[in-house]
C-alpha cells in the first residue's frame, strides 16, 4: 500500500520574510557600490580633464613673452564651458629670474565645485 504524505509542502511565511530581507540587504549593498563607482568615475574624469587644461594653460604662459605678475582669471572657451582657471604669477624674491605660478582649475557645474590646484616654477631670462 502507498502511504500518503499529509505534511504541508512549501515555505513558511517566516522563511520567505527572512529570504526577502537577505535579498534586500544584498541589493542595497550592490546599489551603494554602483553609486560609489559612479562618483569615482566622475572624479577621475575631472582630474584627467583638469590636468590637460592645466598643461595647456602652463604652455600658454611659457610661450608668452614677458611674465606679468599678478592674478588673472578666465575660462577655457566653448569646449569646456563649466571649467575656469585662476592663475597667480609672482617673482621669487630670493632667486633671480624665477617666477612662481599658482594655477587652479575649477569645475563649477557640480555641487560642491571640484578644484585642482598646482604650483610650478618658471625660469625666464631677461633680455
Amino acid at each position: 500500500m502507498l502511504k500518503r504524505y499529509t505534511g504541508n509542502s512549501g515555505f513558511t511565511l517566516l522563511e520567505i520574510v527572512i529570504s526577502l530581507g537577505l535579498i534586500a540587504t544584498v541589493l542595497l549593498a550592490v546599489f551603494q557600490l554602483q553609486a560609489q563607482n559612479l562618483n569615482l568615475l566622475l572624479e577621475a574624469q575631472f582630474i584627467t580633464v583638469a590636468n590637460e587644461l592645466a598643461r595647456e594653460r602652463l604652455a600658454r604662459i611659457q610661450a608668452g613673452g614677458t611674465l606679468r605678475e599678478g592674478t588673472e582669471t578666465g575660462d577655457f572657451g566653448e569646449g569646456y564651458p563649466d571649467y575656469s582657471y585662476t592663475q597667480e604669477i609672482s617673482a621669487e624674491s630670493d632667486l633671480d629670474n624665477i617666477y612662481r605660478i599658482r594655477l587652479s582649475i575649477l569645475l563649477e557645474e557640480e555641487t560642491p565645485a571640484r578644484n585642482l590646484s598646482l604650483e610650478a616654477y618658471l625660469f625666464r631670462s631677461e633680455k
